[in-house]
């Protein structure tokens, strides 16, 4: 081999070290090439989980892996992301990946197709009432004035809603429209927020069990006020933001799906619907199960949904 031989392998070797060696540094710094764009650009990633796991996940139709899992070295872009098991509704989202952040969706749900159903009474049996209340209410509002049940103590005046809030309550002014919050030890009150909420004034109020977002039941949807900062599912949402659910058709009762605070179990007059917080389009709403007039309870420690519907009581787990 001739010197001029040599010299030419050298630096044939000299330029692929400089290009391929600062590619190589872009790739481990999470840099990649963006086809559409036709340059260099910072990825992002997509972090899945659901109940249960081992869902497919499809990314614009195309299968990547199974959850729970974080998909990396994606392009920033909005991506339609799909979850599919076999015996389960599948769940879909458009997810913004943005460069050097992972966008998380870990609170997904898939609710079975079929789910089992048990019976548990009907009405020649016995069982404790599904409708009763275990303790009397506390509280009560007369004329827009609440007193406590007790000793019938006027509490607070221009009332027109309220719940029990960690010590104390929280309550919707008639006047100013403002919600404040009552300290039961010194019965002294305060705003709760700045921002003034008049539309929550009717329908029944029910608070979530992290004690971290209000909800207001209307005819035909919810509103939801934010108590506390809450970021859940890569959203933030500050203290006082408010969102309105629209569901179509007619509610009789919400209740907070406790083992994630970020779904409500909603019962209309033919069906048990299953709906997200998330509000990144498009929203998962499921027909869960189809049933005249339900009446629901959901019970934490065995995981377990009951519905009365035509004098029966049934069960399923949720």
């Amino acid at each position: 081999m001739t010197k001029k031989t040599r010299r030419i392998i050298f630096y044939i070797f000299v330029g692929i070290f400089i290009i391929t060696v600062p590619m190589i540094i872009l790739y481990a710094l999470g840099y990649s090439f963006d086809l559409e764009k036709k340059t260099i650009v910072a990825t992002g990633g997509i972090y899945l989980k659901s109940e249960p796991t081992k869902a497919q996940i499809y990314i614009n139709d195309k299968f990547k892996t199974i959850t729970s899992k974080l998909i990396k070295r994606l392009t920033p872009k909005i991506y339609n992301v799909k979850l599919v098991k076999e015996g389960f509704y599948s769940w879909e989202k458009d997810l913004t990946v943005q460069p050097n952040l992972v966008t998380k969706a870990n609170n997904i749900i898939l609710l079975p197709i079929n789910p089992k159903i048990s019976l548990v009474a009907t009405s020649s049996q016995e069982y404790i009432d599904f409708n009763a209340e275990l303790n009397p209410e506390p509280y009560y509002i007369v004329k827009n004035n609440l007193y406590r049940a007790k000793d019938k103590k006027l509490l607070a005046q221009n009332v027109l809603n309220y719940i029990i809030y960690k010590d104390g309550i929280i309550y919707l002014d008639n006047i100013s429209g403002k919600i404040f919050e009552l300290d039961l030890t010194s019965l002294k009150t305060a705003e709760f927020f700045d921002s003034v909420y008049p539309n929550l004034n009717k329908g029944k109020w029910i608070l979530s069990k992290d004690n971290k977002k209000l909800l207001c039941q209307k005819d035909k949807s919810v509103e939801i006020v934010w108590l506390d900062d809450v970021t859940s599912n890569s959203i933030i949402r500050k203290k006082g933001d408010l969102e309105k659910i629209d569901l179509g058709q007619k509610i009789n009762q919400v209740i907070w799906y406790p083992r994630t605070n970020e779904h409500l179990i909603i019962a209309a007059d033919d069906a048990i619907l299953f709906t997200e917080l998330d509000n990144r389009l498009p929203r998962n709403t499921i027909n869960f199960i189809t049933s005249e007039k339900p009446q629901i309870k959901y019970n934490s420690s065995n995981k377990i949904l009951y519905f009365m519907s035509q004098n029966k009581l049934y069960q399923t787990e949720l």
